[in-house]
């Protein structure tokens, strides 16, 4: 096999991750990411003499292992134990080259769920789902006897599914390796087998606790862990295991690392379990042959039905027992007071995943309290971190198998995971739990629940459609002539009609071609030597102090001329440009004798679809490019190629390399340029900025604007469709419906509409930085949330929703008499020590206004029905006690309970005592006027919402006028929306509330 390159040392560097801890040796992956150039060819050497010899340095053959206690578990216990190895990073570095290597001529079980592109456990959990649901909608025939004693009545029942899940004591730890050395076998190629062989033998392991080191233990078993390697030879090591399992009739195995799970379709009980038994026993002969042990204490079984009065075999007694090397496996029915978990995610008896959005629920709230705690309203992060981290460690955790969850929950496990959902944006915001969820999205700038499981169920049928899986192929059951037969919530075809009634607007159905999904490099390896006869300039440095436009693009054209002067002998040039006017859309490419030629040797186009991103035209138009214009031209005398492009995420991506990308189209592209590099071709792609004057791409920008408007492409069809533009159409089309149905009755809806909030937390004015309390005072403030005005505060100080400054109450306005105000309405004076006197915390207390009672049998007077009716029993026991009054004592109304007749008491309009609503304004130390009829509830006029206030409300034209509001709004000087997230706005609440928001004027 050929020597290992440069090419795939630089990817495996690449891919080795920060902050992880050295192994032995001490060495740490962020000094082998800046080695410098002579050292990686030396590097590449050892690495290459250990690929040669198959012989494995010491070093990497040594691990060090560090006992970590489990989360909740006893110090105390050694099992409470997790042991991490580590090994050398040098070592992994070797082992992902060699990784490459193995990929590229084997390939793991399709049944394997882990260490696989694209496969994850919600796929093996969908798996699952659709199992059970064919199951169920898969009908067989059952003769009953007729309720009226004669005859028999044919009656359709659905398949019963049985799970196991089985568990392997230390199954990595446990691998013989002379087992492992035969499947090896069959790997091609000498070098992979021998080093791969010997990367087993002669390992040695120590631990470490604090500063205390064991002696070195040799590692006859297993494979190694914390390695690269260790994962898929553990795979390969298991692959017979699945291969045997799943050639038994109505049985499915599935694994995901070492969690084995069986499926065993049924009529019943007596059907299923005798079947399952035997795959255990072949299980377990080959578990004792090939050195792994089954542990069945942790084994688990769950009986997926429908309804238990179905079934003519209910197991109470355990007729049918599940056995596993001698051991029984308890089976979760209908009624089991426990669940099974499986990846982490709680199965019910009817799979309806409820159980599993509760769990989530409550360890979402767990988090949630620690969120709070670093997400105070006075003090934290910006919103935009705050939204991250948010996410990242939150919503994380409640949306994990949500696309599962949304597809078979029911309403209610939805509702609760939407409200958990909803208090996760809360905290971004700081806004209260009082605020709207719909509100509290926007201003978390957070999409709803919804829109990313309706998103993820997508993306995960599109997954298992790209990896061909038999499970997604093959069609729905065939209904029985009855009614109430139902098709899977998972099924494709349902799915897809559903994403077909958003996206057939832009011409996507079930049925258009889609860009083939990357699961692993098209180049191998080994020819990928020619690697550095691509070049890619990518970054061009500018002046970023300029502010001026003109002046800014005369410096984007001066460093694009200088970095594309630098390769202008090139005998060939290729401008690529793609363009993207809704809902059309080309890639382009052009060939050039030169930089500054305006002759166009040849043309190339093609029709990127209704809803491409510009990322997407731009890798479809190099592409392109490559292989009609280029490709063609491989066996021309002149070799050189300089490639113009101003698309520099794009440069970005193939700057990784032609053995880290990621996605198809690139893969192609690098291919295109290697079989250009093995011709003997130099290549350069220079990034250079758009719409700059840059004559090359100014022509490639130009004839995407035409192939645009004229619909004329060289390529006949459509590009096929891309994943990522699929996903991104939909979700648009769902936001879009979703801020359509928004409540429009909202504070926020009046002022920003459902337009989200900006996060960058700066005033959108004079883009100074906010803190935190500003930040939450005016998301508050956007909602209609504040302690100083609007519902909140209506609610804490029962008072009206008045506009305080459109419907001044008595009380208001003799106060600001009191204040010597010329626009306080009225003449009349106030006494000053009326003004001036404090009320003391006696005549501050609200008077209590209990009703007296009369005894009926003596001459005592009581405060209250209560006091009476002890009053009674005490004194008087021979006599019954009284009844309440229920009748009004001044307008003989009756009312059915006591409670309700003294709440009309109190404020009956005959009542010369009557409490009236307190009016609207804060409470105040000084006295109110005695001379002044107290306020009422009757609404008068509008309620004091900001809208009302910012826009409307005439009492607060002279403050907005005072502070520039309103010219700066008249003459567009700043938008609304910037005044929303602006100290300005602080400022006008604090002219009209003052108190807490003087702080930010």
């Amino acid at each position: 096999m050929h020597l290992l390159i440069i090419t795939e040392l630089l990817a495996a560097l690449r891919n080795t991750p920060y902050g992880k801890a050295p192994g032995p040796d001490e060495v740490y992956s962020e000094a082998l990411r800046h080695i410098s150039s002579k050292g990686l060819r030396f590097l590449l050497r050892c690495v290459n003499h250990s690929w040669t010899t198959g012989t494995i340095p010491a070093e990497w053959r040594r691990a060090t292992i560090v006992p970590l206690l489990k989360p909740g578990k006893s110090p105390e216990l050694l099992e409470s134990y997790r042991p991490i190895s580590l090994t050398s990073i040098v070592s992994k570095v070797a082992e992902k080259m060699v990784l490459k290597r193995l990929l590229w001529v084997w390939t793991p079980h399709p049944h394997q769920y882990a260490y696989r592109s694209m496969r994850t456990t919600t796929m093996q959990l969908a798996h699952l789902i659709h199992e059970v649901e064919h199951n169920r909608n898969h009908y067989f025939q059952v003769n009953l006897p007729k309720k009226g004693g004669i005859g028999n009545q044919l009656h359709y029942r659905p398949h019963r599914t049985l799970l196991v899940l089985v568990d392997f004591s230390k199954a990595f730890d446990s691998i013989d390796h002379r087992v492992l050395s035969r499947l090896l076998a069959n790997i091609p190629g000498v070098n992979c087998r021998r080093w791969l062989r010997n990367f087993l033998c002669g390992r040695h392991a120590k631990t470490r606790v604090g500063n205390r080191n064991s002696d070195r233990r040799p590692m006859l078993r297993g494979v190694p862990q914390g390695s690269v390697l260790g994962p898929y030879l553990f795979s390969l090591y298991v692959h017979p295991l699945l291969n045997l399992l799943n050639s038994f009739a109505d049985v499915t195995a599935d694994m995901y690392a070492d969690d084995l799970s069986i499926i065993v379709k049924g009529q019943s009980r007596e059907d299923a379990i005798p079947t399952a038994n035997m795959v255990l026993k072949k299980l377990h002969a080959w578990s004792q042959e090939n050195g792994l042990a089954i542990n069945p204490s942790k084994c688990e079984a769950a009986w997926f039905t429908l309804s238990t009065h179905t079934e003519s075999d209910y197991d109470r007694e355990g007729k049918w027992p599940l056995v596993v090397a001698g051991c029984e496996i308890p089976v979760m029915t209908m009624g089991a007071s426990r669940t099974t978990k499986l990846l982490g995610m709680g199965l019910d008896p009817r799979l309806t995943l409820n159980v599993a959005a509760t769990k989530q629920c409550a360890a979402t709230s767990q988090r949630i309290s620690q969120l709070r705690c670093i997400a105070h309203k006075e003090a934290g992060p910006s919103p935009h971190d705050l939204r991250t981290f948010v996410i990242g460690y939150g919503a994380s955790k409640l949306r994990y198998g949500s696309e599962l969850i949304w597809a078979v929950a029911t309403d209610s496990a939805k509702n609760e995971m939407q409200k958990t959902y909803a208090t996760l944006a809360r905290i971004v915001s700081g806004v209260p739990s009082t605020v709207d969820p719909e509100s509290a999205l926007l201003e978390a700038n957070m999409p709803p629940l919804h829109v990313l499981c309706l998103r993820a169920r997508l993306s995960i049928f599109e997954n298992t459609r790209a990896c061909q899986m038999d499970w997604m192929r093959r069609p729905p059951p065939e209904p029985p002539p009855r009614a109430g037969f139902r098709i899977s919530p998972l099924s494709r075809d349902e799915l897809y009609a559903f994403v077909d009634a958003y996206t057939k607007d832009y011409g996507i159905t079930q049925s258009s071609p889609r860009e083939e999904r990357f699961f692993r490099s098209s180049i191998p390896p080994w020819f990928a030597a020619s690697a550095h006869r691509v070049t890619i300039g990518v970054e061009l440095p500018i002046d970023h102090s300029i502010t001026d436009e003109e002046e800014l693009t005369r410096e984007k054209r001066r460093v694009s001329e200088e970095a594309l002067a630098l390769h202008s002998h090139r005998s060939w040039i290729l401008a690529t440009d793609g363009g993207v006017d809704v809902p059309k859309s080309a890639g382009v490419g052009i060939l050039l004798s030169s930089l500054n030629s305006s002759e166009i040797i040849e043309k190339a186009s093609i029709n990127c679809g209704a809803r491409p991103c510009s990322y997407r035209t731009e890798s479809r138009a190099l592409l392109l490019a490559l292989e009609r214009l280029i490709i063609p031209r491989i066996q021309h005398r002149h070799k050189t190629l300089l490639v113009v492009t101003d698309s520099q995420s794009l440069l970005a991506a193939l700057n990784k390399g032609p053995l880290s990308q990621t996605d198809w189209t690139e893969d192609q592209i690098w291919q295109r340029l290697l079989t250009l590099t093995c011709a003997g071709w130099s290549v350069h792609l220079q990034f250079c900025y758009g719409h700059c004057g840059i004559h090359a791409n100014e022509l490639a920008d130009q004839y995407a604007t035409q192939t645009i408007e004229t619909g004329q492409y060289t390529e006949q069809g459509i590009a096929p469709l891309w994943h990522t533009d699929l996903l991104t159409c939909f979700t648009t089309q769902l936001t879009n419906k979703w801020r359509s149905t928004i409540r429009q009755d909202t504070h926020r809806y009046l002022l920003c509409g459902t337009r989200p909030s900006d996060l960058s937390g700066k005033d959108l004015i004079t883009q100074e930085v906010l803190h935190r309390q500003e930040l939450v005072h005016l998301a508050r403030a956007r909602c209609g949330e504040s302690e100083l005005w609007g519902r909140l505060y209506w609610a804490v100080r029962d008072c009206t929703n008045q506009c305080r400054f459109c419907n001044i109450s008595p009380e208001q306005s003799a106060y600001m008499r009191s204040n010597n105000d010329p626009t306080a309405p009225g003449t009349d004076t106030v006494p000053p020590l009326a003004r001036e006197e404090d009320v003391s915390p006696v005549r501050r207390r609200t008077i209590t206004r209990r009703r007296k009672e009369k005894c009926p049998y003596c001459d005592s007077t009581l405060t209250g029905f209560s006091n009476l009716v002890s009053h009674c029993r005490s004194f008087h026991p021979e006599h019954p006690p009284p009844l309440p009054e229920l009748k009004c004592d001044f307008c003989d109304m009756v009312f059915p309970t006591r409670r309700s007749t003294a709440q009309h008491r109190s404020r009956c309009a005959h009542n010369p005592d009557a409490t009236r609503h307190r009016n609207s304004s804060a409470r105040r130390r000084s006295l109110l006027p005695q001379d002044q009829p107290a306020s009422t509830s009757t609404p008068i006029g509008p309620q004091e919402t900001l809208h009302h206030l910012l826009l409307e409300c005439p009492g607060t034209l002279a403050v907005r006028q005072q502070l520039g509001i309103e010219q700066d709004l008249r003459t567009e000087k700043f938008s609304q929306w910037q005044l929303l997230h602006s100290r300005k706005l602080l400022s006008l609440l604090d002219h009209l509330f003052g108190t807490q928001m003087a702080m930010y004027s």
